[in-house]
């Protein structure tokens, strides 16, 4: 499978060790603004819902 359909495919997961280790670099004032590149839309999060111990749906 060639990594664009992959990537197409997958969801890439990242960890919340990987996450914190990126908005740590920011400034408490940065805007944080999540794109979907396929839709070619900004993402909107209206909630979280705990799955299980350690995952969390946005």
């Amino acid at each position: 499978m060639s990594k664009a359909i992959r990537e197409a495919t997958y969801p890439a997961l990242i960890t919340v060790g990987e996450l914190i280790d990126e908005l740590c670099r920011l400034p408490d004032t940065a805007t944080i603004r999540f794109h979907c590149p396929m839709l070619e839309q900004e993402l909107a999060f209206y909630r979280l819902r705990k799955r299980a111990k350690d995952l969390v749906e946005i």
